[in-house]
């Protein structure tokens, strides 16, 4: 029988971009509706959203002209274009990736009192600008002649499979790394969360390590990445896994900023406590009630570069 991840490609892909999409919008309600204070960091979760989006829309035809079929199951034009569109998303998903990360910063910073802390979200942001700069050009000059790619007729020539492997290691291993620190930094903020928080921040994180995880398991497929020739069916779960990441990596990063929608629709679930409890009075931790829009002037004040988000008005 015929193999055919085809469909297990658009589930998985469509089916994330749709959810990463529904967390967006949601986002940007609570950002302008319910906080009224947009900023660098919703509007770069924007640009991967739309981003992840674009590259759902790539793929789709991908799968039709090819992805997650053997070669000898495609004519051969049909593979041209299928693996040219694969070509495509790569750098469209490398930058996705990079700017979720980028919103994330952006959201810590918004957040983050202690220089210290401010200085080594900055790093971590210039880091992952640097380094997904230098995968975009090695992923578009690669070879002396792009249509090499996708073209069997094309001239030209391309580094080798190693070589191109050993930066794909090199890439998602820094991705993987940044995942770690921009975890670990809002851990290193000694604040006291009461048992909602504690479980919202557990959820939270644990969708980041999902997002992690889904780096690493995209690793394990490297190694067999294009040995055979065999580009669309070997592709097929870098693809699968390489949306996952980008997509988790956008719900994790919008789900904090959800709680006063929480609040609004679940009403006693998330935010009738007493103020004792949840309130900004209380023991609220600073930099989750001002993330959430009921933090105090005076907390707002020690942030620097970026307006609170207590304004709602």
């Amino acid at each position: 029988p015929q193999e055919n991840d085809g469909p297990r490609i658009l589930g998985v892909v469509l089916g994330t971009t749709v959810f990463a999409v529904i967390t967006m919008v949601a986002r940007l309600w609570v950002r302008v509706k319910l906080i009224r204070n947009v900023g660098w960091d919703d509007y770069s979760m924007a640009c991967a959203t739309i981003l992840c989006i674009v590259g759902a829309g790539i793929v789709i035809p991908e799968v039709h002209y090819g992805a997650g079929r053997h070669i000898d199951q495609i004519s051969p034009e049909d593979f041209k274009l299928g693996f040219k569109l694969n070509f495509i998303t790569q750098p469209i998903y490398l930058i996705a990736i990079c700017v979720v990360k980028m919103s994330v910063g952006f959201f810590l910073l918004r957040i983050a009192i202690i220089p210290f802390y401010r200085h080594t979200i900055q790093g971590i942001m210039g880091f992952m600008a640097f380094y997904t700069t230098g995968c975009f050009f090695t992923i578009m000059f690669q070879c002396t002649n792009i249509a090499v790619q996708w073209d069997q007729s094309a001239k030209g020539t391309c580094w080798t499979k190693k070589t191109i492997q050993a930066l794909g290691y090199t890439n998602v291993s820094c991705n993987i790394v940044t995942d770690l620190l921009l975890a670990i930094i809002p851990m290193l903020w000694q604040v006291q969360l009461n048992r909602r928080q504690k479980s919202s921040v557990i959820c939270i994180l644990g969708l980041g390590v999902f997002a992690t995880a889904a780096a690493l398991v995209k690793i394990s497929f490297l190694p067999n990445y294009g040995i055979t020739g065999d580009w669309l069916w070997d592709s097929r779960n870098i693809t699968i896994w390489t949306a996952l990441e980008t997509c988790v990596g956008i719900i994790a990063g919008n789900l904090p900023c959800l709680k006063p929608l929480f609040r609004t629709v679940l009403g006693s679930t998330y935010g009738r406590g007493s103020k004792g409890r949840t309130g900004a009075t209380g023991n609220t931790p600073r930099y989750l009630s001002r993330a959430y829009g009921v933090g105090t002037n005076a907390h707002a004040a020690k942030a620097k570069g970026f307006s609170s988000l207590t304004s709602n008005k």
